[in-house]
Formats: structure tokens, sequence, C-alpha cells
């Protein structure tokens, strides 16, 4: 019946909303303690054990806070810009896979996803798209130009990557003859169609996968790319202005979009929910009557959440590692760089799968496995050779000049000796070119 399928979507619906949520604050707590390691810290450590309760506390604390707007902001747009931030971010975990399979509820088949449609990777890449929307209506109504100044920034830069974005999935497209997620999934597991490959799209699709990963860190303003906040040049950014429970929607949007984004990244490029020991405790496979292991090692959630993890630990590795582009190198590296490879690897993939699976070819009949073995070594190789000479190329200014010292007067002041933690001042102050003289 119609009302119990639509009962049970609701269900499920909540279900993923609220441990979208549950699993944010964690990722902001993740990325805390990460970096807190990284740099020979603690981290959070007080509320709760080993401060597990921190991101609900700092909820709290919001909660707390007093609601401020500029004078001469817009209040409407103010007030709409994170909320429209968040939904836009949330929304995206709708057409999620998320475990194989379905359940049959009063006669009628529910899959455990909230929607699925035909083109339900472009629904993704749209509402991706629109969560620009918000950071650019917070900074044009705040009033400030430290906000205007990142808005603008965020919309160049959603508009450079979104192309990258998109465009690094078309030899998914081409692999899987479908923009449906649920076939994408399909296509990387055993129980793939005799015109899918079977295995996961990282070995067929390599470089599209560093594309949209570095889009996905592009996308939601992550260091490197994280331009549109730089607090050495504008502040915050475009939440400068914002204080109280408004801030921490632009915080939930911001992490959140870090976990649908690992989890786009592993449907896409991982196989999604399909274990790499399918082939073995799948249903009507050899050892998949075993109890609890075979639900462990089988297909399902369990993997995808797996899977999502790895990339949101990368996000922390890139966020604790790698300095901040400066601007001409964030828009060379997508025109210069990115474009020219994804369209070079779309050309790659499509003469490749026209050689090996011609028009009128019989896959029944035919050693298709085989094939599609050959196109990933071949894919492998192009990847590697691309990365190579990307490394060759990157000292050479192509994608932006790189920063030269340059030799200024400055005074340079000399400490001798130190008591009790203070360095005593001696002797008079001598300019950089001096000293440089004196060596010479």
């Amino acid at each position: 019946m119609d009302w119990v399928f639509f009962l049970v979507k609701f269900i499920i619906a909540f279900i993923v909303m609220n441990a979208g949520l549950v699993i944010t604050a964690y990722v902001i707590y993740g990325e805390r303690k990460v970096g807190g390691h990284m740099q020979a810290r603690m981290g959070p450590n007080r509320a709760g054990p080993i401060g597990l309760f921190q991101s609900f506390a700092d909820l709290l604390k919001m909660l707390k806070k007093e609601n401020t707007i500029t004078g001469g902001a817009d209040p409407i747009v103010f007030y709409a810009a994170p909320v429209v931030s968040a939904f836009t971010s949330l929304a995206v975990l709708a057409l999620v896979p998320w475990s194989p399979g379905s359940i049959n509820v009063g006669g009628t088949n529910v899959t455990f996803n909230v929607g699925d449609v035909n083109v339900g990777m472009l629904v993704v890449l749209a509402l991706s798209s629109l969560g620009v929307y918000g950071v650019i209506m917070a900074g044009w109504s705040s009033n400030s130009k430290y906000s205007l100044l990142s808005g603008l920034r965020a919309s160049s830069q959603a508009l450079s990557y979104e192309i990258i974005f998109g465009i690094s999935l078309v030899g998914v497209f081409l692999l899987t003859s479908s923009l449906s997620l649920v076939d994408i999934t399909n296509a990387q597991t055993p129980a793939h169609t005799a015109a899918q490959p079977g295995i996961w799209f990282v070995l067929l699709q390599p470089i599209p996968l560093l594309t949209f990963f570095i889009a996905a860190l592009a996308e939601t303003n992550r260091t490197p790319f994280d331009l549109v906040e730089a607090e050495s040049e504008l502040v915050a950014g475009y939440h400068t202005e914002y204080s109280g429970m408004k801030f921490g929607l632009f915080q939930l949007a911001e992490f959140h979009g870090v976990f649908a984004m690992s989890v786009w990244s592993s449907v896409l490029f991982l196989g999604g929910w399909s274990s790499p020991l399918g082939a073995l405790f799948d249903s009507n496979h050899s050892l998949a009557g075993i109890p609890v292991i075979s639900g462990l090692l089988g297909s399902g959630i369990q993997w995808l959440l797996l899977k999502g993890f790895l990339f949101i630990f990368v996000f922390y590795w890139l966020r604790w590692t790698l300095p901040r582009f400066r601007y001409d190198q964030l828009m060379g590296l997508c025109w210069k760089v990115f474009l020219p490879v994804v369209l070079l690897n779309i050309m790659v993939m499509a003469v490749l799968k026209l050689i090996f699976f011609q028009p009128g070819l019989n896959l029944a009949g035919s050693n298709i496995e085989l094939f599609w073995w050959i196109l990933a070594a071949i894919e492998l190789a192009f990847g590697a050779a691309t990365i190579m000479g990307f490394s060759r190329i990157a000292g050479t200014g192509w994608f932006g000049e790189a920063e030269r010292p340059v030799l200024v007067e400055r005074p340079l002041i000399m400490v001798r000796t130190v008591h009790g933690g203070r360095g005593t001042i001696e002797g008079d102050a001598r300019t950089i070119q001096r000293i440089v003289g004196d060596r010479k």
C-alpha cells in the first residue's frame, strides 16, 4: 500500500537525517582530536570521557549565545543564508544507497535509501551546487567588506570547481551506462550486469577520483582551498558577522559536507556498501551462512561508513598538513591542470571502451572480465603518468608563479643574554643588508 511505503520512507529519512547530525558532531570532534595529536596536543578531553561530548557542549553554548545582526544588514537574507547552507548539505544524503537489498513491509518492497531516481547523480550535483548560495547570501547581506569579499571568492571558486566536480564523473557514467546511484553501486559488485565491470571504479578511474576529491575539498571550502574564510585576510570570511546558532548552522553545513562528500566518494569509486570479500560472504556464495561473521564481512552499510571514515581522515590529514594556496594558484590549478586532465581522461576512457566493447559484441560469449582488467591496467598506467607529469611541471609556475624571497632593509636586534626567561637587548640594531654584507 502507498501509505505504508511513504511511512517507511519517512522513518528512513528521519533516521538518516538524525544519524547524519550525530556523525557530523563526531566529525567535528574527530578533526579537533586528530589535529591535536598531529600537533602533539591532547585535543578535547574535558567534556565527557576523552572529550566525546565536546560537540554537544559547543551546541549548548551556541544556543545560549546572543543572536546579533550588523547595522544596515538585510535581515531576511541574513537569517536565511545559514538555513540554505545547512539544508543543501543535509539534503544530499537523501539519495545515498546505504545498503543492498530491500525489506518487505505490508507486501511492499522498500529499499534502504530515502529516494532513488534514474538521474540521481544529477540531483546530487544540483543540490551540492546550491550550497554556495548560502555563502553568497551571507556575504552580501552582512554589510561587511570582509564578508562581501568572501562571497565573491566563493562564487568564483564554486563556478570553477563545480565543473571539475561534475565532469570527473563522466567516466563513471560511461562505465555504468546509468546516472542512478543504485546502478553505479551495483556495477562495482559481483551482482553486476554483463556490460558492467564488477570491480571498484578506483581501478578504472584513478585520476577522476583524485580530481573529484580535490574538487570536493574546494566545494566544502577546506584546506588548502579555504580562501573563502582566510582568517589572515578576511577575519572569518562570510560568517564574520554571525553569532550563536546561525554561526553553528554554517559549521554544521561545512562539516556535514565533509561527511557527505566522503560518502559520495565511497559510493562512486569504492563500491559503496560492497565488501571486498563479497564474492565469499554475500548471499548465495560459499561462506554466506556463517552467523555474525558473514554479516560483518559481507556487503552492508558498515563498509560504506568505513570507506567514508577513510576519506574523512584524508580531509583531516590535508587540513593539518598543507598550507593555504594563493588565489591565483587555486584558479590556475583548476583551469590549467585539472580541466585538461579530466577531458583527456574522458577521451581515453571513451576510446578504450569503443575498442574493447565494439557495438554488436556478444558479451555473453566473450571473455569480458579480461577486457575490464586490461582496461584497468591501462587506466592505472595513464594515472601514474599523469601524476608524474604533473609533479614535473608543478614547480615551473604553470598554474601560478611561486613566491620568491625579497631582500628588504629591516632592523635586526640581537638578543645576547637571557635572565629569568626574558631576553636582555644589547648592542645597536643593524640592518639585514649590512649583515649580508658582513658575511660576504
